[in-house]
């Protein structure tokens, strides 16, 4: 089985999913690393990272090639922004800032070919090994990326339309936080943490998955209900690990 179908497989079952982000190491053998550690699915971002849409191809390629699904985080939504990195063999889009259904329509129409949608067919790799049209619709993979308390108000109603086009719901923790007015606090803020509890809760009731950025899979969100652990950027990453290694090394002085 294609890793795609797994990880669909994973969403509708809502089973336990890791992620992580690439955002500014372009090391093209990153993608068979992230493999070799179990993960799910990988996703670049165009939205705060150094790529853009003409420097992925080789990163798809690769991730096409060793079979690890890959997701694209959009700078907005728009056509152009989400049609292009499909045709560069994106396996799906993360769509930021969710907080209108006029997005998630336009989402859907870019990334769906007729008579679903109005993405066009074209690009090198829109087509991956043995699909046909009909499967790229059922193949690439939306999600939605909630973060202010006017995409969690919405919520309930963009799934009630499109949860058959929704493939999980990932909470962006930062941005709803300053949107509420709390800074930088997250999850240390109460009403921050009550606005990620009723987004769970929504998803629970359309039977969706969901996740959040997080530096580490932390049990408490998925007592909570989450399912897809987003484990930081190659940058925070490399920062834990040699932050571990350092305080191991200053110990052996005491």
């Amino acid at each position: 089985m294609r890793a795609i179908e797994e990880l669909k497989e994973k969403l509708k079952n809502r089973e336990n999913i890791l992620s992580s982000m690439i955002c500014d190491v372009g090391y093209t053998s990153l993608p068979n690393l992230y493999k070799e550690c179990g993960v799910d699915f990988l996703i670049l971002d165009l939205e705060h990272g150094s790529f853009f849409p003409e420097n992925i191809g080789d990163f798809m390629y690769l991730c096409n090639l060793i079979d690890i699904p890959a997701i694209i985080r959009v700078q907005d939504c728009e056509y152009y922004h989400i049609s292009k990195p499909l045709d560069m063999g994106a396996d799906g889009i993360l769509i930021p800032r969710t907080e209108t259904m006029e997005q998630v329509e336009i989402a859907i129409n870019s990334m769906r070919i007729h008579p679903k949608g109005k993405k066009g067919i074209g690009g090198r790799a829109l087509i991956h090994a043995g699909e046909t049209v009909e499967d790229i619709n059922k193949n690439r993979l939306l999600f939605l990326q909630i973060e202010s308390k006017q995409g969690i108000d919405l919520l309930d109603e963009i799934l009630t339309k499109y949860s058959d086009e929704v493939a999980g719901i990932i909470i962006g923790p930062c941005d709803l936080s300053v949107s509420l007015g709390c800074g930088l606090e997250q999850d240390k803020n109460p009403k921050v943490v009550a606005c990620i509890d009723e987004t769970i809760a929504i998803c629970k009731k359309h039977n969706k998955s969901v996740g959040m950025f997080m530096a580490e899979a932390e049990k408490k969100w998925y007592d909570r209900g989450m399912n897809i652990f987003w484990a930081a950027t190659e940058e925070i990453l490399l920062i834990q690990a040699l932050t571990r290694i350092k305080e191991q090394m200053d110990s052996f002085e005491k």
